[in-house]
């Protein structure tokens, strides 16, 4: 339940104009990811979208880490966390790897099923929600991947070493703070899924 949160902009080659974004969130411990996208980048929208998908996840949404956009860091998603318990960071200006998870997601996700290309309106919102409503099923119970387990460096060399590949669902299936009614919905789901 502790997710992290970034926009990606789907504005093609110029950012003038408006454009569709992606909000995508990514659980830190499972790798569990929700995308929705956003007509405009504006703050009682991501608030709205981050409701939208909280009876969609599978787990509470404890916590919540951000950069330092605008669109996070305002009073109405500030207050909307304070008001449900969500604890709410922010990752350090600059600092780009602080949001490495939701990060790899993007391109892993966003990027691989929408591209580069610019996109605009409420039409485009509407394909990319079929699009999202589809994927996010395929990605978290289909989907596995490798998460870092340790990482030495010995000189100029870096040793990495990682868990077996795994779906977001198999992680949090494994996971010990998982509580009987999340694994059996999550199984009876699994059940009724046909890739």
């Amino acid at each position: 339940g502790s997710m992290e949160a970034d926009l990606v902009v789907h504005c093609g080659d110029t950012v003038g104009g408006r454009f569709v974004y992606t909000l995508t969130l990514t659980d830190i411990a499972t790798g569990w990811t929700e995308c929705v996208p956003l007509v405009v980048r504006e703050s009682t929208l991501v608030t709205e979208a981050i409701e939208a998908l909280r009876p969609l996840m599978p787990f509470p949404l404890r916590a919540l880490d951000t950069d330092n956009g605008t669109e996070f860091l305002n009073d109405t998603l500030i207050e909307y966390c304070h008001e449900r318990g969500i604890e709410f960071t922010r990752s350090r200006p600059y600092h780009k790897n602080d949001q490495a998870w939701v990060e790899q997601k993007n391109g892993a996700v966003v990027r691989r099923l929408v591209g580069y290309h610019r996109l605009e309106g409420l039409e485009a919102v509407e394909r990319l929600n079929h699009l999202y409503a589809a994927s996010r099923l395929f990605v978290n119970f289909f989907q596995p991947s490798f998460k870092l387990k340790s990482k030495t460096r010995d000189g100029a060399r870096v040793h990495k070493v990682y868990f077996t590949p795994a779906t977001p669902c198999d992680r949090l299936l494994a996971h010990v703070s998982v509580g009987p009614p999340i694994r059996e919905r999550l199984k009876a789901q699994f059940m009724s899924l046909d890739p």
